[in-house]
């Protein structure tokens, strides 16, 4: 196969990948920020700090964004043999391979750390607390236990000292996105609902293997990066060597003419 097919194939998946990262990224900030979103304002109002399980999403989207477009500029050059075009393509996969390994360092390093699991612990006990006084809230926080399949901030122990038994939120079972089609009764003795984890807990699970996830794709967003900038110094060399052969051929044909 030649360079110019290969740099179809090549820049594609790069795209596709790249589109991968950006939607999931999108996937992880949404349901961050439906947790955070039910803190109490007033606890966060003189809080001006950036955590990183807010920033990594965002981080994941952008490099997705950024693929995408040099993924698109790289199909273009090697459309249009320019090459001009395609050595602005090389600089860019390769700014955009040391970037997309960069943010998955992060990610890796810095998301799943102890700062971290703090940020996830203190959000979800703030939302628990807002619970008892804001029914909204509490529905909230009660589809979350039903997604996530957790009870309570730290343990179902949490409703003890302040209900008779527990919400039917720690009961109920997702399955598919669907309730079961039946409901139980959700005592404090409930099986079920006592052999859940927490609900900090498991979503700081959640969000490590999203954020293993997201730097494994991200990692092989950069391999093919590094196949994308090979394809493009093939045709690179090709640009280069077709005008001496054009040159040669009007030479010849020139020689032929004055015989």
């Amino acid at each position: 196969m030649s360079a110019k097919p290969c740099a179809y194939v090549v820049n594609v998946i790069h795209a596709l990948l790249g589109l991968i990262l950006a939607s999931a990224g999108l996937w992880l900030f949404i349901e961050v920020n439906s947790i955070t979103s039910l803190r109490n304002s007033n606890h966060y109002l003189l809080d001006y700090n950036l955590y990183w399980p807010q920033v990594i999403p965002w981080l994941f989207i952008l490099i997705g964004v950024l693929v995408i477009f040099v993924a698109c500029c790289g199909v273009f050059g090697a459309t249009k043999k320019s090459k001009g075009l395609v050595l602005t393509h090389m600089v860019s996969i390769t700014m955009t391979v040391v970037l997309t390994l960069t943010v998955a360092i992060v990610a890796l390093v810095f998301a799943n750390s102890k700062s971290t699991e703090n940020f996830i612990k203190d959000t979800i006990w703030d939302v628990f607390f807002q619970t008892k006084t804001d029914t909204e809230v509490a529905d909230a926080f009660g589809l979350i236990e039903k997604r996530m399949q957790c009870c309570g901030a730290e343990s179902p122990r949490d409703y003890v000292n302040w209900k008779d038994d527990f919400p039917q939120s720690c009961c109920d079972v997702y399955y598919h996105g669907w309730l079961e089609p039946y409901t139980v009764d959700c005592e404090i003795t409930n099986k079920r609902a006592n052999e859940r984890h927490g609900c900090s807990s498991v979503a700081t699970q959640y969000i490590r293997i999203a954020v293993y996830v997201l730097s494994g794709v991200a990692i092989l967003t950069s391999l093919i990066g590094l196949a994308v900038l090979a394809t493009s110094v093939s045709i690179s060399k090709a640009l280069k060597q077709k005008p001496r052969n054009v040159t040669a051929k009007y030479e010849s044909e020139s020689k032929k003419v004055l015989l």
